[in-house]
């Protein structure tokens, strides 16, 4: 089991990573808090993801880590400050290893958005197959090899390494990404989101700047 100092070690980003990084947003939860804290996902390694925040977590706390509609649990390895925010690695608790087994790709066209440290933002891109340890994408820029990447659609978040890039027809970019974990739909989260947009459109017609959000929803 390595220690947080080998977690910190491992996870510890290049300078390009520290001013960019993935730059997702998610929401952090636990049981015994009565709000969630914001932070920003900027780089993942297979065990563990790197988040910044503005509060310090105690290491050890077990977590749910919200991205839009999807979570996944873990263990807070390490929090610590790092100039004005709080750098702090989670643990996936993905013991069941969905989506690393070794399976055929199939081919299917899905819409998703690709969220890398080589870009400005989140880039449209369509996921084209998908097998058990890996998935293909085309995309509009060419992505660098062994660069992490996460990969958004409405059903999951795929987090991977980019194996290869290559140029192919109408000016795209084909990618291949080696999965690492991937953070599922979570039904409570996708439900409160709809009640959310639900009430917030009718407090618009309703001449309200905005709705009130669910009640239990922090």
């Amino acid at each position: 089991m390595l220690g947080w100092m080998d977690w910190r070690f491992c996870m510890s980003p290049s300078p390009e990573k520290t001013t960019r990084g993935l730059q997702m947003e998610a929401r952090i939860t636990a049981p015994t808090w009565e709000i969630g804290i914001s932070a920003v996902v900027q780089d993942f390694t297979p065990g563990a993801v790197m988040l910044v925040l503005d509060d310090e977590i105690a290491a050890g706390t077990h977590v749910t880590v919200q991205l839009k509609t999807c979570s996944f649990a873990g263990d807070v390895l390490f929090c610590a400050r790092k100039g004005s925010s709080y750098e702090a690695h989670v643990s996936f608790d993905d013991t069941d290893g969905v989506g690393l087994r070794r399976t055929p790709r199939f081919p299917v066209r899905i819409p998703a958005r690709a969220f890398s440290s080589s870009s400005e933002g989140p880039l449209e891109c369509t996921i084209v197959d998908i097998s058990g340890e890996g998935l293909g994408i085309d995309i509009a820029v060419a992505l660098p090899m062994q660069s992490n990447v996460a990969v958004q659609s409405e059903e999951s978040i795929a987090l991977g390494e980019v194996r290869h890039c290559r140029k192919i027809a109408n000016g795209l970019y084909r990618a291949g990404v080696q999965l690492r974990h991937i953070v599922t739909k979570d039904p409570e989260l996708e439900k409160a989101s709809a009640e959310s947009g639900w009430m917030n459109k009718l407090g618009a017609r309703l001449g309200r700047k905005k709705a009130e959000r669910p009640k239990g929803w922090s």
